[in-house]
């Protein structure tokens, strides 16, 4: 399995040391961190994890675009990513992965269950999840019933076709995988995955769950505006 695991960190020791007793052997790891003051880079490097400062600036987006580019780098066929925080199994990528090799796709997103997200998340995070999702399922002509999902499994050419356009440096970063693997023509899919409690405290602050409702009004804006240039291109 030539997978890299990306890890993006911002202050998650305590989450770090739980994944640690969970990580499958056969991952190589990175860590791209978004400026932790804790012991977050320490237990990193204690589990033989590679460890980087993210460039950009702060905030998720700029962790993966990052993580990407420095996937590029190395010798990886497949990428995949998921939250720090403990929220995600990381043996979920291990069945991601298999399904996305079983069904020829590009890129693979995790499902997280309902139940637990609406326990977990509260029931304002999920509607507006289950909103955005529904408009783009219909705008993209495929079901993807979570597309702010912290699971994900790319191969390369998926990750050379996707990072050079990436432009989040926060938590829009959802929206923007999922409108570019869209645009670039790439195939997608799901995989229900399992979801838990956070250790540590969070930093999806209220203000970040409203800030997620003008994220997903942009995204579906420009997808909008990219089916129009393609009807005009088809219509001339």
């Amino acid at each position: 399995m030539n997978l890299l695991l990306l890890l993006p960190t911002l202050n998650e020791e305590e989450a770090l040391r739980a994944l640690a007793n969970e990580m499958p052997g056969e991952f190589e790891v990175l860590v791209v961190d978004g400026g932790s003051t804790d012991s977050t880079k320490e237990v990193a490097m204690q589990h033989g994890w590679r460890f980087i400062t993210q460039r950009y600036g702060k905030g998720k987006g700029c962790g993966i675009r990052t993580g990407m580019e420095e996937f590029l780098k190395a010798g990886h066929d497949h990428l995949g990513i998921i939250d720090a925080d403990y929220t995600n199994d990381p043996k979920e990528i291990i069945r991601m992965l298999k399904f996305l090799g079983d069904n020829d796709l590009d890129v693979v997103l995790g499902s997280r269950d309902i139940v637990k997200q609406r326990k977990y998340l509260g029931w304002f995070s999920v509607f507006i999840n289950a909103l955005t999702s529904g408009i783009v399922s219909r705008m993209y002509g495929q079901k993807l019933s979570d597309i702010q999902t912290s699971y994900w499994v790319f191969t390369k050419k998926a990750v050379e076709t996707i990072a050079p356009n990436i432009v989040a440096n926060g938590f829009d970063i959802e929206y923007d995988l999922t409108y570019n693997a869209w645009k670039s023509g790439l195939k997608v899919g799901e995989v229900p995955v399992d979801f838990r409690e956070r250790i540590g405290d969070t930093k999806f602050y209220v203000s970040h769950r409203f800030k997620q409702i003008a994220y997903g009004l942009k995204y579906v804006y420009w997808s909008l505006m990219h089916l129009v240039k393609q009807w005009l291109l088809l219509t001339k």
